[in-house]
């Protein structure tokens, strides 16, 4: 067997696997579709029978001047077209119905999928990616519910209709009119394969220039800033020059059919009327009537036939993004809940790490942390500081259980992180990273997250605590005030100050701060430590921080340089003794 039918057979393999998935999220709307399935046989068998009625007019009341019997049929022929619409269009709306609700439900699990993901795979996936898969894969499958499926059932039984009416017709009349089938066949077949690879890699290719837009976008004052404007249109002209010649070879494609189905329903027209004349000439050869209505029936056939073809191209598309869309679903996630998770009980904030070893690239890659074991007591306030890629984020990352070591072992309350439910554990801590995220909404929406059980008092509480609530009560509309995407009508630090609040509003026991203050000026650090004397009160905290004035305030201060804990202690106890430690804070005083 060559390669290229192998891969065929796959590729059929393939498409019957994605509609057995496709048919499984429209179960539950099954019962709307078979009875729109049945309204449509109805409508299908009322609409194909005009041209029997006209070769029965035609052999009969024409025949024999019978204008009472012509009447009768005339007016059996107006009602079935009228039943035909009447039944098409209650078959459009159980459709439409059944396929909007199938939608919404792949819409929210794939939503909810995504929420499942660890922290790692939207590191790799880039947002532009997955933005392809939520929004344009998901609605080209979603053509496949709206409208391609009862299209296709119609057509099919259309086509089934017409061929079984002609062979009924007459024999000679039905293979006259259907002998040019083959070549028309044989032609979609080999159009199907190069359809479905063309579909393949535009679907591709839509990805990497959204996932570019979507970088480029969003980095658009770095690229004014560097005046690269030139050149990232170059670099998205030669994207999108990819993508039109993939559509324009598309396009030929279909193009192609076109003329070529209608020639064939042409011929198959002449040959009836050649073949079918003069077979009716014959003794004992068809009626009149027959061959007008062997030749509506032919005419009728290239229609649904060439109808077929263009859902095969919506249908190839749907099934291009179909296997982006479950690749996505049946990603696994690599950090799962267990079976059966130990509660956590009422948490007492504390936190080990016992001989805990890391790599983002698996146990191969360097190494981020190496046999890094600390405790961080109930109520303590630790510190931890190095040089960039020291892993102190990384440290920060493994608390929350974005990621599980390769080696060693996290605990939380003194049970291991892999043994409880991570939602569980993310519920009694708390993250303020460097840079916060805002969204677009109010300010007591942002602050939170629309937690409906953390009340608006809670909400003016935890902004007091953290020192926000003056400047909140200076916008427009206070604490209803809507804030850009990314807070980017509020300044550095007040953005932060807010990420604080969102923090005490859920009141965690374990709070952890990556270089929270960083970006933020003199004054609103000076804010920041106001907040955090009282925030921290009976809380556990871990502070990665190279700020002098944030350390200070610690308990105990941990030293990393590459990976490894070399130091730990209190600031001054430090500071008094040579190392790491001293040579960062001179290096730090000498910069200031």
């Amino acid at each position: 067997m060559d390669e290229e039918h192998e891969e065929t057979l796959k590729r059929g393999a393939m498409d019957w696997r994605l509609l057995l998935r496709l048919a499984s999220f429209a179960r539950p709307q099954a019962w709307g579709f078979a009875a729109a399935a049945l309204l449509l046989c109805g409508a299908t068998a009322a609409q194909q029978s005009g041209p029997l009625l006209v070769a029965r007019m035609i052999d009969g009341p024409l025949a024999h001047g019978d204008l009472a019997g012509l009447w009768g049929l005339a007016l059996l022929y107006l009602l079935l077209v009228v039943g035909a619409l009447f039944a098409q269009a209650a078959q459009s709306v159980l459709s439409a119905r059944a396929a909007a609700s199938i939608i919404y439900d792949l819409r929210i699990q794939l939503f909810k999928h995504l929420h499942e993901q660890p922290a790692s795979f939207f590191d790799v996936n880039p947002v532009g990616r997955l933005m392809t898969r939520v929004i344009y894969d998901l609605e080209s499958v979603s053509e496949i519910y709206t409208g391609g499926v009862v299209a296709v059932f119609q057509d099919t039984g259309t086509l089934v209709f017409v061929a079984a009416a002609l062979i009924g017709l007459d024999l000679r009349l039905g293979l006259i009119g259907l002998c040019l089938l083959p070549v028309l066949a044989v032609f979609t077949l080999t159009l199907r394969r190069r359809v479905r690879e063309n579909q393949r890699e535009a679907r591709a290719q839509t990805s990497l220039l959204t996932a570019f837009w979507a970088e480029r976008l969003a980095s658009m004052g770095t690229v004014q800033a560097f005046t690269a404007e030139a050149r990232e249109s170059l670099a998205q002209e030669a994207q999108s020059a990819k993508l039109r010649d993939l559509f324009l070879k598309q396009i030929g494609m279909n193009a192609l059919f076109m003329p070529l189905a209608e020639l064939m329903g042409a011929l198959s027209v002449a040959l009836l009327l050649i073949w079918g004349g003069w077979l009716s000439s014959r003794p004992g050869g068809p009626s009149l009537g027959a061959v007008v209505a062997a030749v509506l029936y032919v005419q009728r056939f290239f229609g649904p036939l060439r109808e077929l073809t263009d859902k095969l191209g919506t249908f190839q598309t749907a099934f291009a993004s179909a296997e982006k869309l479950f690749g996505l679903f049946d990603l696994k996630p690599t950090l799962q809940a267990p079976r059966q998770p130990r509660p956590l009980g009422a948490f007492d904030g504390s936190a080990e790490l016992r001989g805990v070893s890391f790599s983002y690239l698996g146990a191969q890659g360097p190494w981020a942390l190496r046999g890094l074991s600390f405790r961080l007591g109930t109520g303590e306030r630790l510190a931890v500081v190095g040089h960039t890629g020291s892993g102190k984020s990384t440290l920060a990352s493994l608390l929350l259980r974005f990621h599980d070591p390769q080696q060693g072992m996290v605990l939380a309350g003194g049970i291991p992180l892999r043994e409880l439910d991570p939602r569980e554990l993310r519920k009694h801590c708390a993250l303020v990273l460097q840079e916060p995220f805002l969204f677009s909404g109010s300010v007591l929406e942002n602050v939170r997250l629309s937690d409906p059980s953390i009340s608006e008092a809670a909400v003016h509480r935890a902004c007091e605590q953290a020192r926000a609530d003056g400047f909140i009560r200076r916008l427009p509309r206070g604490y209803g005030t809507p804030l850009l995407e990314g807070g980017k009508d509020l300044s550095a630090g007040q953005k932060q100050l807010l990420s604080l609040a969102r923090a005490l509003a859920f009141d965690p026991r374990l709070l952890i701060f990556d270089e929270a203050t960083a970006n933020v000026d003199e004054a609103t650090e000076g804010l920041l430590q106001q907040a955090l004397q009282v925030a921290l009160e009976g809380r556990s905290s871990l502070t990665i921080a190279h700020r002098l004035s944030t350390i200070a305030e610690a308990d105990r201060v941990l030293v990393l340089d590459a990976g490894r804990l070399v130091q730990q202690g209190s600031h001054a106890k430090l500071l008094s003794q040579p190392g790491a430690y001293r040579d960062l804070m001179q290096l730090q005083l000498g910069r200031a």
